[in-house]
């Protein structure tokens, strides 16, 4: 079979193209239709696995229909016993990888997922798929030459995106910036500062990171802070280079901007706050972002296409079902509930679900509770035709606060940090906001009266530094604080708990969320911290 490489110099891009961009073209039936072959083989190699005898103690169902009625829902917790030990017997294949994420704070320090070669090679083709994507400015038409650069700003191994370039080798023959065996034994930091200066010398073509090192990057040069000391020892080249975007930004009559430096071909990002940077991502390097969606159990599991709109799921990474936001609200409101599940086909615009999966191709989870949550955005894509759906990923569940693809605060996060500032009370809740240029925690709060808001804000800032290493590193390397608090007078809690305990219908459940609660909690503490303000 010939190679991509060889294709492209025979001509027949437009052969590329279809083996990696043509799952676009399916229609929501030929989808389906994938998604339940995939299933059978994932069920047949299930069946001889003794992980689902470890886990379900029944035999493994061969049909659709079956599989949803008899297999019951999952969370990690189930697969810790083997999956946290490794346990590769009782695996329905071998794994080539071992990925891992952040665990659960006092249970286990580590998710682990155990990848197969088949796995492994669908996932690299999903994300070669992406690379397509952010090459085109419409259906199959992309330049993609040997050797492009590729400043690759992601974990190593065995975080997730650490496995993608070793997927990619075997594709096409990208140069790395820095090159895999020395960027692996470097800090984020490190690597980062090391992969620009490399680009500053042999250029960059693509970029694949977190949206927001992009902006801070950005930023830098704005601010004329490109010319330190990593970049004063680089060589003649990077100083020529420089010295070129110079004279193009002075042409324009503007500072210094990274796209007059270089010249990206292709930008992809993950995180959740992509689609809030990508328009000043776009000012500074002259491209816009192409969104990407996975995870450690998932893969690389959507993207964007070339109009930088809704992510498309794709067919052949899992099997997708979706828990309804109503059903995800019983199961927190009453642990014993068991939510329904639809499939991609039942999926509604303008409803938000929790998504379910099950591993193809040997993968270990088996209808597995993400706790990642979409929105649907419409159920095609009226101007490329594209009649799949188009979905948005929106957050973690809402027991979780994403900031910048960096680190995701929980509660018992919040609870510590708050500790250790010495605030015992429990009068607080936390949600996701935006300030200017970043994300950030919002942390409504009582305050006693007397004290000084900025001081406690410090303290609290200072304790979740301590005790979160990724939100220490998120100020330390992006260059942001991601705090906010928001001052409470004493009592306003109590009155507010009050109105929704009288207003019924459960909502006082929704009044005690501490993450992420209802725009109307918040809003309704909002007007005491302004009558506190005020006064």
């Amino acid at each position: 079979m010939a190679s991509i490489l060889e294709l492209l110099k025979e001509g027949k891009k437009r052969d590329v193209w279809m083996k990696y961009c043509g799952f676009i073209d399916l229609s929501i039936d030929e989808f389906i239709k994938v998604q339940e072959r995939l299933l059978t083989e994932q069920l047949g190699l299930l069946s001889n696995s003794g992980m689902a005898k470890i886990m379900f103690n029944q035999p493994i169902p061969d049909n659709l229909n079956d599989f949803r009625k008899y297999i019951p829902l999952t969370t990690y917790e189930n697969y810790v016993s083997f999956l946290g030990q490794k346990n590769e017997d009782v695996l329905p294949a071998k794994p080539q990888y071992w990925i891992c994420t952040s665990g659960k704070l006092g249970n286990y320090e580590r998710k682990w997922a155990p990848y197969s070669r088949g796995m492994v090679q669908i996932h690299a083709k999903n994300f070669f798929s992406a690379i397509i994507f952010s090459l085109c400015s419409k259906k199959y038409d992309f330049t993609l030459k040997e050797n492009y650069k590729f400043l690759y700003a992601m974990a190593p191994p065995p975080y997730m995106t650490g496995m993608v370039p070793y997927g990619l080798m075997d594709k096409f023959p990208f140069e790395y910036l820095p090159p895999l065996p020395v960027a692996e034994k470097m800090t984020f930091e490190e690597r980062n500062t090391e992969g620009f200066r490399l680009g500053l010398v042999r250029g960059i073509d693509l970029f694949f990171g977190v949206s927001s090192v992009l902006v801070k990057i950005g930023e830098k040069f704005s601010r004329q802070e490109f010319g330190d000391s990593d970049f004063r020892r680089s060589n003649f080249l990077a100083k020529l280079r420089l010295a070129w975007g110079l004279a193009k930004a002075g042409i324009r009559g503007r500072k210094l901007l990274p796209k007059d430096v270089w010249s990206l071909k292709g930008i992809i990002c993950a995180g959740t706050d992509t689609a809030f940077y990508k328009d000043r991502i776009e000012y500074y390097w002259g491209k816009k972002p192409i969104e990407i969606y996975g995870g450690t159990e998932i893969g690389i599991a959507a993207t964007q296409t070339w109009d930088h709109e809704g992510l498309i799921l794709f067919p052949d990474a899992n099997f997708w079902e979706f828990i309804p936001e109503e059903e995800y609200c019983k199961s927190v409101a009453d642990p014993g509930y068991i939510p329904s599940t639809v499939l991609t086909h039942e999926i509604e615009p303008g409803k938000r679900y929790e998504l379910v999966i099950t591993n193809f191709r040997g993968g270990a989870f088996i209808r597995y509770r993400l706790g990642d949550f979409i929105r649907v955005l419409s159920l095609r894509n009226h101007n490329l035709n594209i009649n799949l759906p188009q979905i948005v990923y929106e957050d973690r569940a809402r027991d979780v606060i994403d900031i910048a693809n960096f680190t995701r605060i929980t509660e018992r996060t919040v609870w510590e940090a708050l500790e250790r500032a010495n605030i015992t009370h429990g009068r607080w809740v936390a949600r996701k906001g935006f300030a200017k240029d970043h994300p950030i925690m919002e942390l409504y709060i009582e305050i006693d009266s007397g004290s000084e808001f900025q001081s406690i804000e410090e303290k609290i800032h200072l304790a979740l530094r301590s005790v979160d290493s990724d939100y220490h590193d998120l100020e330390d390397i992006i260059g942001f604080r991601p705090l906010k608090l928001v001052p409470l007078p004493e009592g306003c809690f109590k009155l507010v708990m009050q109105k929704n305990r009288g207003a019924g219908n459960g909502r006082e459940m929704e009044a005690i969320t501490r993450i992420n609660p209802p725009d109307r909690i918040i809003a309704e503490l909002a007007q005491y911290s302004l009558m506190r303000e005020g006064d």
